[in-house]
């Protein structure tokens, strides 16, 4: 499957009600088959005499009963960094983001410890490719961590923190109960994806010093000033190809008011 495939048959950008979706499924399968062992034995990833392939997918939407906690922050990090990423590749896509990241990410970890008696549930490694690609799609978002002190950090500075976290913690061979490898695969298989099935669309990766600036607001095509008038069609063809270039998330407030101002202008025709 070419490369092209991805970036021309991308759709339903703006949209994010796949993250929501997921979301829904997480929980159901969270609160209804919650505290169903026999379930979690078989769909659950075991590393062990237990294994099936089918389990590289589905413990992607499992979490652990005896943890509401593990449930909530995977569900609230997917919404956090997915409004990032979806409105850029559309649904479809990112329905397939999500899998490939919980499936590199639950190999990475089976493959390093087959043979134990250890067993990996949760959409972690999903969240963690979803966060590498809101790094290389929209690295200049701004996160405040309301537990540390710091100003707030642009979304490369934050993922690359976590990843660096997430790399010490495993080589301390400290037995947390966190699977820090699947979280690593994750972050590996979402960044892949994105840099080779959306190249065009990158504007941050960390093994280029520079790939593309994007302008954050569409300069007005006469004097530079900003318009207060009606919207001209050179002004909304230039808005219409900026979300066709760099996704809906590019636009200011300044130019998501233009464009409001133009579908208002149009209705009123």
């Amino acid at each position: 499957m070419s490369v092209n495939y991805f970036e021309q048959k991308t759709e339903e950008r703006g949209s994010t009600s796949v993250i929501w979706g997921l979301i829904l499924v997480n929980a159901l399968i969270y609160f209804i088959f919650g505290s169903n062992e026999n379930f979690y034995d078989a769909f659950a990833l075991s590393c062990g005499d237990g294994f099936r392939p089918w389990q590289l997918l589905t413990a992607g939407f499992l979490h652990s009963p005896e943890n509401f906690f593990h449930l909530f922050f995977n569900m609230y990090s997917l919404y956090l960094f997915g409004k990032l990423v979806a409105p850029h590749i559309g649904n479809r896509n990112f329905l397939l983001l999500y899998l490939i990241s919980v499936l590199s990410g639950n190999l990475l970890f089976l493959i390093l410890n087959w043979g134990q008696h250890s067993y990996v549930v949760g959409a972690s490694g999903a969240v963690f490719g979803i966060m590498a690609a809101a790094a290389l799609l929209e690295p200049d978002r701004r996160f405040t961590l309301l537990l540390l002190p710091f100003r707030p950090l642009k979304t490369t500075s934050l993922v690359i923190c976590f990843a660096v976290v997430e790399i010490l913690l495993q080589l301390s061979g400290r037995n947390s109960g966190i699977a820090h490898l699947a979280h690593l695969g994750g972050l590996v298989g979402g960044y892949l994806f994105i840099r080779f099935g959306f190249s065009k669309m990158v504007v941050w990766d960390i093994f280029k010093k520079k790939v593309r600036n994007i302008p954050r607001e569409t300069p007005p095509p006469d004097s530079g000033a900003r318009k207060t008038g009606r919207v001209s069609s050179a002004e909304l063809d230039a808005l219409l190809d900026k979300i066709s270039r760099y996704g809906i998330n590019s636009l200011s407030e300044y130019e998501l008011d233009r464009l409001r101002q133009a579908r208002e202008e149009m209705r009123g025709k």
